[in-house]
């Protein structure tokens, strides 16, 4: 008998295989998109950058900064929970996949009672109405129940419903994954960027104390000169207000430098109190050319897009699965185990039971809830098949603009080298003149002024060719590649 359950059961595994090929509904392909050939902007080469592309700046501050960002992050470590989430995700889906198996033990005692009520003849003292005499007699009986079995049920998937929710759960895991990746790129960008501006905002300060100190230094001479007669109330004024605007400045510039460290500190997972840090001079800092492969091989290096693509896949998988919603299903049960009143005899092979059902179920009327959910699925799958095109295309031009803002940036900030070169120069010079009593006070002004937005203007160009060089990083996936998610389940 048991080998009989047995010998059911594998035969109804055998035609579950056999039958699990029919799937329905239309197979993944991947959106065509047309990529340019080449980048418009000139490339050293077509390399892609490396995976630590952030050590390329050869600052160890920042080395170490990312890394603990990296590690410390919350967003990134919510990240890699949603990851887990997700793989959790894939194991519920999948066990539909495979027979279930439930054991089943029971044991219990249970009493049952009956009234029998005669009638005789004789005449007592509890006579009724009629003269008949009644007594009552009650018995009961006490038994005992014994119960051991296994269940096992399974589901046919004829037409591939349970294996296209497993595939799409497994395609959601695998965005998941891209979409961690896409955090740490973007934590480590936002850490190397905010470094940059730190730096920018400590030369800012530096600077402007520097034309602070110039300013009180040339306010000091005109008062001399005025008290000498060789200066006017209104030049002593003019002055006046100069430093007073260099040094109402100053408070917005800490303020800025303040709340850029705290965003370094909040990135890093650190509480913003206590915490700073002196980056290096940012005229120190050479940002490395990035390299730049072919733009065929950006959708394989951007994790946002594989994230888009793995939506894409999850969505044509849930197309399939509502398709084949429409069709029949088989279920088959299997049961099978001992029952006996007696403990001592529950083995016996007279206890034995066993039950073997198959049911067969097909949509005759839903309201249209079957075919409302597949129209819904389809019309979800053409949604991110958009969602897909517009990263790609945006992908390409995120690239496109940081090769062009990287070209432009390394331009503007020779220019402006020079601008404060020739600045620097003209004032030392007008202030000698003035000294000498050559040029009038508005000319000094004038060219105090142009010296100090020079100087600030070098400072923001230089910040502005460290951004581009990120971005471009950025643009080009940092160093990520979809061969580093090693634990993605195979379609």
């Amino acid at each position: 008998m048991h080998m009989q359950w047995s010998r059911c059961l594998s035969c109804s595994l055998v035609t579950t295989l056999v039958l699990a090929g029919c799937a329905v509904g239309p197979s993944y392909q991947r959106p065509e998109v047309l990529a340019p050939q080449n980048w418009t902007a000139a490339l050293a080469d077509n390399r892609w950058p490396t995976l630590d592309w952030w050590t390329e700046f050869h600052d160890p501050a920042l080395d170490r900064l990312v890394n603990e960002a990296l590690a410390n992050n919350h967003n990134l470590s919510a990240a890699v929970a949603r990851v887990a989430e997700a793989r959790a995700g894939v194991q519920v889906a999948s066990a539909a996949l495979y027979p279930s198996l439930d054991f089943d033990a029971q044991a219990g005692r249970q009493q049952s009672s009956s009234n029998n009520t005669s009638n005789s003849s004789q005449a007592t003292s509890g006579k009724n109405s009629t003269g008949s005499a009644t007594s009552n007699s009650q018995t009961s009986t006490v038994s005992n129940f014994f119960q051991l079995g296994l269940t096992a049920s399974y589901e046919l998937d004829l037409f591939g419903q349970n294996r296209d929710q497993a595939l799409a759960a497994a395609a959601a895991l695998k965005g998941s994954q891209f979409d961690r990746q896409t955090v740490a790129l973007g934590v480590a960008a936002a850490v190397v960027s905010t470094y940059f501006e730190l730096s920018a905002f400590d030369a800012q300060l530096k600077a402007t104390r520097e034309d602070l100190d110039s300013a009180r230094h040339t306010l000091d001479l005109i008062r001399a000169q005025n008290r000498a007669g060789m200066a006017t109330e209104l030049q002593v004024a003019q002055q006046a207000s100069q430093v007073a605007t260099i040094e109402a400045s100053l408070p917005a510039l800490v303020t800025q430098r303040t709340q850029a460290r705290d965003a370094l500190a909040i990135l890093l997972g650190r509480a913003p109190e206590n915490f700073d840090i002196t980056p290096a001079a940012i005229g120190s800092i050479v940002p490395p050319t990035p390299p730049a492969g072919l733009p065929s091989a950006l959708l394989e290096r951007r994790p946002d897009i594989a994230s888009a693509e793995a939506a894409l896949e999850a969505a044509n998988a849930n197309v399939r699965a509502a398709t084949a919603a429409l069709f029949p299903s088989i279920d088959l049960t299997a049961q099978g185990g001992y029952s006996s009143v007696a403990l001592s005899q529950l083995f016996n092979p007279y206890s034995a039971i066993f039950s073997l059902m198959g049911g067969l179920t097909a949509p005759l009327f839903e309201g249209g809830k079957l075919q409302g959910e597949l129209a819904s699925s389809k019309a979800r799958y053409q949604e991110l098949a958009q969602n897909y095109q517009q990263a790609v295309i945006g992908a390409f031009g995120d690239v496109e603009n940081a090769l062009v803002a990287q070209a432009n940036t390394q331009s503007t900030l020779d220019a402006q080298h020079q601008a404060v070169v020739q600045a620097d120069r003209a004032y030392r010079l007008v202030e000698l003149q003035y000294r000498q009593g050559t040029v009038d006070y508005l000319t000094v002004l004038d060219t105090e002024r142009t010296w100090i937005t020079a100087r600030n203007a070098e400072v923001q160009s230089q910040l502005a060719r460290l951004a581009a060089a990120v971005s471009l990083y950025q643009a080009l996936g940092g160093g990520w590649s979809e061969a580093l998610v090693a634990d993605t389940p195979q379609r």
